[in-house]
């Protein structure tokens, strides 16, 4: 199935509320601030191989998941 591309500024538009949810306190205990940033970022790279998912492959899918998984078991 192919997914149409979009331009950037309905990307930003689609996307933007979103980001804006990425900036707000998250809700676990903010004294572990590397933590936090961990969550952030991988909140952030799992939306991102959700967007691409269309384009890839289901086992490139798949293994950026875990991976991001496998950072926040560290």
């Amino acid at each position: 199935m192919n997914a149409q591309l979009l331009d950037f500024p309905e990307y930003v538009e689609k996307t933007e509320s979103a980001r804006q949810r990425l900036l707000q306190p998250l809700a676990f205990d903010r004294h572990d601030d590397d933590l936090e940033w961990t969550v952030r970022d991988v909140i952030e790279e799992l939306e991102y191989l959700v967007d691409l998912r269309a384009t890839m492959a289901p086992d490139d899918f798949r293994e950026g998941v875990i991976e991001q998984a496998k950072r926040l078991l560290k």
